[in-house]
């Protein structure tokens, strides 16, 4: 067999647990949340299943506003990264180039790592086209981490997503929450939350929105799913409101915003929403993997 170039998804795939973040100037800190305006490291755990060195392979980082498919063109490119894989071989890459997350989206971003390796048995393009949309669960070389940590104790105000369509046609999708289940351990301590445990009860509602409201206490804005239909070269924003109650300590609530083009699923972005601050969260409210 070839090279193979890994680099691992999560379940769902979005939430890889070998892409992590080091928010501050020292790449070997420890990991976190990305902070806005302040300078972060991304890594990848990249591997090697194949039986032929990849020796020269290239990691290329992108960052994007949160949506659930991200293409080249709305992903920004951050830098590179090289490893020589032996066979069997994985291997931490660091991005040498630093990143600043924008003060615009409150450091909520999805950020993105493809690599290239010469000999890899299912390559893509390279370079990849203007368009090109990124698809990790067709390509071991691609992962995803769209996923933000909110304190429940201080979501105030709307978080916003984007879906969309690059390209020579437009699409219609379907947006809708999905709420619950746990999330890797590795993708925890990767978060600097780790230890905490999923919530045996939903603590948290939400709703989605095309427009930005502020939050009632007791109510958040929108509806549990949306049709939406985007012209091509477009974005959407679309406003995703949160409101925690009850959560107690040391717990977490997992919510999804999940993309849908038919039955097909195109990816989602995810939020980790945690109460780390107080013994019992009565309420509180937001809204926004990313791009991950």
């Amino acid at each position: 067999m070839p090279a193979h170039l890994l680099i691992q998804d999560g379940s769902p795939w979005w939430l890889s647990p070998d892409l992590w973040v080091v928010p501050g100037n020292d790449p070997n800190g420890p990991p976190g949340s990305p902070v806005a305006g302040i300078n972060a490291y991304l890594w990848a755990r990249v591997a090697n299943t194949g039986n032929v060195a990849a020796n020269g392979t290239r990691v290329d980082f992108y960052w994007a506003n949160p949506s659930a498919q991200m293409v080249v063109g709305v992903a920004t490119f951050i830098g590179s990264a090289f490893a020589d894989l032996d066979p069997g071989a994985t291997q931490d890459v660091l991005c040498l180039v630093p990143w600043k997350p924008v003060i615009v989206n409150g450091g909520h971003e999805c950020v993105l790592a493809v690599a290239h390796g010469p000999g890899d048995s299912n390559p893509i393009p390279d370079p990849l086209p203007n368009g090109y949309l990124f698809d990790p669960p067709a390509h071991d070389q691609i992962a995803q981490l769209n996923l933000s940590v909110l304190e429940a104790s201080m979501l105030s105000m709307p978080l916003t997503l984007f879906v969309n369509a690059v390209g020579r046609a437009g699409k219609q999708v379907t947006l809708a929450l999905e709420f619950g289940g746990e999330v890797d351990a590795r993708v925890l301590a990767n978060l600097g939350v780790k230890g905490l445990r999923p919530a045996p009860e939903r603590h948290v509602d939400a709703g989605l929105s095309l427009e930005a409201h502020c939050p009632e206490q007791g109510k958040p804005e929108g509806k549990p799913r949306l049709e939406l239909k985007v012209e091509r070269d477009a974005s959407v924003p679309v406003f995703v409101s949160l409101q925690a109650r009850r959560l107690q300590r040391g717990q977490y609530q997992l919510v999804h915003v999940v993309e849908r083009s038919g039955d097909k699923l195109l990816g989602g972005v995810s939020f980790l929403v945690v109460n780390t601050r107080g013994h019992e969260q009565q309420s509180a409210t937001s809204t926004e993997e990313q791009q991950s």
